[in-house]
């Protein structure tokens, strides 16, 4: 005997009212003697007999409230009578499917996933006629996908039907969790059973976080109702033959360029096994191989790996899936799912770029943005990546700040008030922002006005200075070893260090880098230890210093082979203020900018999910524009916003990659299950009970309680009736 809700058993107290009450009205009254009475007064026999009506009548008062109570606290009796007795009572059923790259492992004509969508649809067609059931992915993160349990057949086999395809890791732990925040929250039957269908791999059980299990264990015991867990394991036979070619990590020199701009994409291909791998990979443009591209990859052992690289360049404007695929092999991949991987590039036209000369040249290339300039907007390049304008300082302000997506301060004596609240305001709402100091630079004055102890936007405090400008004697120079932030990808050169170490600066200011959130970040150094370049996230935007100035004053930088590339990259850094941002999550929404063209009277667009499922995304028009946001990202990889003017992408990145498969052993099987009601099949499916113990039949008792109560009750009323007519005479006679 069990209680679903014993905390009810409280009302049990509600007996003593009855008794109470008849306590209260034993209350003695005067009796007055007159001549009739001795017609009226009862014998002996009939006061007997009325006294036992009395007790009778409190006894069932009694018992109303009684079985009330135990009715309230949903009483379950569990015995192997119950088939017997007209069947199993009905029950909460959740259905936990392991959703991890694994599951997709092909063998034998099958994989695990395709078996546990068979095992799904058997349990679904087992559920009794009361039944409910749930269906809980346990991808990178758990979501239920149908909650609260419903009874309705075809609704159950949509869920499933609808169950984006494996892919990523997967956290049981977490999944359990969300089976049980199911049967807390919807749960309303006497009893409740939990199938998990995996694959038997141990990674996703992450079995080295123990405070985790003990926190389920706990959460299981408090429930109302605590489940039964039953854990099917679907394994396939893979040809040892085979090798699983994996694509993992996919990175791009910069993912922000104009029409026509080159970048180098490349990714590991890594063999996982168990056979050896001789594939091909190839670059993929928008889900297209890019013609020629193609180059091979191994043989490579189980356990081996190796980096491809490879170049493109862009011309339409708009957002990219750029990527590395392997092509398919000889023989068939047991793990199809992870032989690509990809990243977004977007595309834009020329960015304005206002360069901020503190120190103009009276002659050419004299002045201190002079260098910069012709980096930027090269004399007689007519698809310029850059649309380069100047002014003096004491022109900025807020208005020469508009449109303009990048700024460049080069040897700027100070920043006003004015400008400087400008500056912030303006990098707070996207903009990039390049300090170069010079020998004109005032420390004093752009430490209180721009770096405020760390409160400002200057990712660094401007310190003493090393060297005299224009001195022509190094002091140090720029350590390619320090290079290792995304911003130097386009500069390496083949694996060769960069030329930029040859270069000498004349003169460096010492930078100490803000510590206060959001931190900044040291993207290369001196070959003396000291920052040479660091930056920082502003708002929406990004802001950079440099050590020294970028004229020829400065050092030999402006002559430098890697000059322009190096300018090119940072300003591209600063244009994408994204670069460091962490990557969209399985299960947080994708919330994407469109343009209010061509979307008039339109609710939502169409989106295409990584494994090639079509969703809806909303469309919420605010007083910024129009946005589209995408709930539905379970699946880590590539979404497709189809608008009207062409395709956005949009990448989800998994938690973190699927570890190699490690078979669950009977030890960790043993771990898992001890100290509550989880059991794993031993012959890795089950009968028509998914969960419950063999014979085991809970019932509910509170319908036949709450029968009682009515029974009771209907005596109650019997017995009241009955002792009023038979009490009439003595209480005109006055009895006590």
């Amino acid at each position: 005997m069990s209680f679903a809700n014993a905390a009810m058993l409280l009302g049990m107290l509600g007996v003593a009212i009855p008794v109470l009450i008849h306590l209260w009205n034993r209350r003695r009254v005067p009796t007055i003697a007159w001549g009739a009475m001795q017609f009226l007064d009862l014998g002996p026999r009939s006061r007997t007999r009325m006294r036992l009506a009395e007790w009778l009548l409190l006894a069932a008062r009694m018992l109303i409230l009684a079985l009330v109570a135990l009715a309230a606290a949903r009483p379950i009796w569990s015995s192997g009578l119950g088939p017997a007795l007209g069947g199993e009572a009905p029950k909460d059923v959740v259905i936990v499917i392991d959703a991890s790259g694994g599951m997709a492992r092909r063998g034998g004509g099958s994989s695990p996933w395709s078996e546990a969508r068979a095992r799904a649809d058997a349990i679904v067609e087992q559920l009794g006629p009361g039944d409910a059931a749930a269906v809980v992915r346990a991808g990178d993160r758990a979501r239920a996908v149908l909650d609260p349990p419903g009874v309705d057949r075809s609704r159950i086999r949509g869920a499933l039907d609808a169950l984006p395809p494996p892919g990523g890791s997967a956290d049981l732990p977490a999944a359990l969790g969300e089976a049980f925040r199911v049967l807390e929250q919807s749960g309303r039957h006497p009893a409740a059973e939990v199938v998990v269908l995996t694959d038997g791999d141990r990674n996703p059980w992450r079995l080295d976080e123990p405070g985790r299990w003990r926190l389920l264990r706990a959460l299981h015991d408090r429930l109302p109702v605590p489940p039964a867990i039953a854990v099917e394991s679907f394994d396939v036979s893979v040809d040892p033959e085979a090798a699983d070619g994996a694509v993992i990590d996919a990175l791009a020199s910069r993912r922000f360029i104009v029409p026509g701009g080159t970048i180098r994409v490349g990714a590991t291909v890594r063999n996982l096994g168990p056979g050896t791998l001789e594939r091909s990979a190839e670059l993929v443009v928008d889900g297209a191989s890019v013609p020629g591209s193609s180059r091979a990859v191994g043989p490579l052992a189980a356990g081996g790996e190796v980096v491809v690289e490879f170049r493109t360049a862009l011309d339409a404007i708009g957002s990219h899936a750029v990527g590395v695929r392997l092509a398919p092999g000889g023989t068939d991949d047991p793990l199809p799912v992870n032989d690509a991987s990809a990243l977004v590039v977007e595309v834009a036209e020329a960015m304005p770029v206002l360069l901020v000369d503190g120190e103009p040249g009276d002659r050419p290339m004299t002045g201190a943005a002079d260098f910069l300039r012709v980096a930027l907007m090269p004399l007689g390049d007519e698809a310029p990546q850059f649309r380069v304008s100047a002014l003096p300082p004491e022109a900025l302000n807020a208005e020469a700040l508009e449109g303009q997506r990048l700024l460049v301060l080069a040897n700027v004596p100070s920043l006003g008030p004015e400008a400087a609240a400008a500056v912030a305001s303006w990098a707070g709402q996207g903009g990039g922002v390049l300090v170069v100091p010079g020998d004109r630079t005032d420390a004093d004055a752009w430490n209180q006005a721009a770096f405020r102890e760390g409160d400002g936007w200057l990712p660094a405090r401007i310190g003493s200075l090393r060297g005299r400008f224009d001195d022509r004697s190094p002091i140090a120079r720029p350590l390619p070893t320090s290079f290792a932030a995304p911003v130097f990808g386009a500069i390496d050169r083949d694996g060769a260090p960069s030329a930029l170490g040859s270069a000498a600066l004349f003169a460096a200011y010492e930078l100490i880098p803000a510590e206060r959130e959001p931190a900044a970040e040291v993207l290369a150094r001196l070959d003396s230890g000291g920052p040479w370049l660091v930056d920082r996230p502003v708002g929406s935007g990004r802001a950079a210093i440099l050590a020294g100035s970028l004229d020829a004053e400065g050092g030999t930088l402006p002559a430098n082979p890697d000059f322009v590339p190096f300018v090119h990259e940072v300003m591209f850094r600063l244009a994408d203020p994204e670069a460091d941002a962490p990557a969209t999550r399985p299960g947080a929404p994708l919330v994407v900018p469109v343009g209010p063209s061509s979307l008039a009277g339109r609710e939502a667009i169409a989106v295409r999910t990584p494994s090639g499922r079509s969703a809806e995304a909303e469309l919420d028009r605010t007083d910024d524009g129009v946005i589209a946001r995408l709930t539905d990202t379970d699946e880590a990889g590539l979404y497709r916003f189809d608008l009207p003017g062409g395709s956005l992408y949009r990448l989800v990145a998994a938690e973190q990659a699927e570890p190699p498969r490690e078979p669950l052993s009977a030890g960790d099987a043993e771990a898992i299950a001890e100290g509550w009601p989880l059991a794993f099949a031993a012959d890795d499916r089950l009968g028509s009970r998914p969960a419950g113990g063999p014979g085991r039949s809970p019932r509910p008792l509170w319908r036949a309680l709450v029968l009682a109560a009515l029974a009771g009750l209907c005596l109650e009323v019997w017995l009241t009736r009955r002792l009023a007519r038979r009490r009439g005479p003595a209480a005109v006679a006055g009895l006590d």
